[in-house]
């Protein structure tokens, strides 16, 4: 890490759909503490992403045993769900922050940075959400990636809701109402559609994620509703891993909270070329910065 006299310390954030977490290092790239807060989809809630980024930020500084009045000598560098967005580019842009500094991009860029060390490779997201991409001669290209409501195949949330949406059918007499949907009620605490409805009408993407570890059981055991929503969302998931493949040479990292629990369903193409990846994407943001790659949204 480049030495810099303008910043005491800097802090690396990774902000996703469930969680944020920020890791603190001073100027020789040494980590002091770290941090969690909750969710940071710029796109989806801007308001609060940014109050999650300061309590992450404001743990780690807790952690490491440092005053928050240490903030304003602190370069942030973050890696956040939607950033890739123009209208939640702008938000960020005008936040107030009481940083030094913050400088902002997409997770997807800073895991993707983190993970080859800033050399050609590709990563394959498996969280809350899904993509994969490839990053080439620090081009980024990104394949899926598109939100819980339009995209996000083979994910956690996207897992948990196809439940949801099959145990509905299943309450409602249209299909047979087999273990999955017994699953689902009884994770939700619901009896009746207009239940899940009721509970779910509203609810965050982390919240249908959250059934996602009795969905991959049960697909494990050969339950056959659950056994053909994960064989769907790996197949998916194997494709856009497979483009980004093409792009950057062979080197694929996973990366995500999901990510262990579905590569066993993976294709075999697809794991056979899986690697250790090298850095975090919260040291992958500061590294980025310190490389000149991350000043607002690449």
């Amino acid at each position: 890490m480049k030495q810099a006299t303008s910043s005491l310390y800097y802090v690396g954030v990774d902000g996703g759909g469930t969680k944020c977490r920020a890791e603190l290092y001073n100027v020789q790239g040494e980590r002091l503490g770290a941090g969690i807060a909750g969710s940071a989809n710029i796109a989806r809630h801007g308001n609060t992403a940014q109050q999650s980024i300061l309590t992450a930020v404001s743990n780690a500084f807790a952690d490491a045993c440092l005053s928050q009045e240490h903030f304003a000598e602190t370069t942030v560098c973050a890696g956040l769900a939607g950033a890739n967005l123009p209208s939640a580019a702008g938000q960020l842009r005008a936040w107030p922050h009481p940083f030094k500094a913050f400088h902002f991009t997409s997770d997807l860029h800073t895991a993707l940075y983190g993970a080859h060390a800033g050399a050609n490779g590709s990563v394959l997201v498996m969280g809350t959400g899904s993509c994969a991409a490839a990053l080439v001669d620090g081009k980024l290209v990104q394949f899926g990636g598109h939100g819980f409501l339009l995209g996000d195949k083979g994910s956690g949330a996207w897992l948990g809701k196809q439940a949801v949406m099959h145990t509905l059918e299943a309450l409602d007499g249209i299909v047979p109402r087999g273990e999955l949907a017994e699953a689902v009620c009884r994770h939700y605490q619901c009896s009746t559609a207009t239940d899940i409805v009721d509970r779910l009408i509203q609810a965050a993407p982390g919240e249908f994620g959250q059934i996602c570890p009795k969905i991959l059981e049960l697909a494990s055991q050969h339950e056959s509703t659950a056994l053909a929503l994960v064989e769907r969302g790996s197949s998916y998931l194997s494709a856009i891993a497979r483009q980004a493949l093409q792009l950057s040479g062979g080197k694929l990292v996973i990366a995500g909270g999901v990510a262990v629990a579905m590569t066993p369903w993976l294709d075999d193409d697809i794991r056979t070329v899986l690697q250790d990846t090298q850095f975090g994407p919260e040291w992958g943001a500061v590294l980025l910065h310190q490389n000149g790659g991350l000043g607002d949204v690449s």
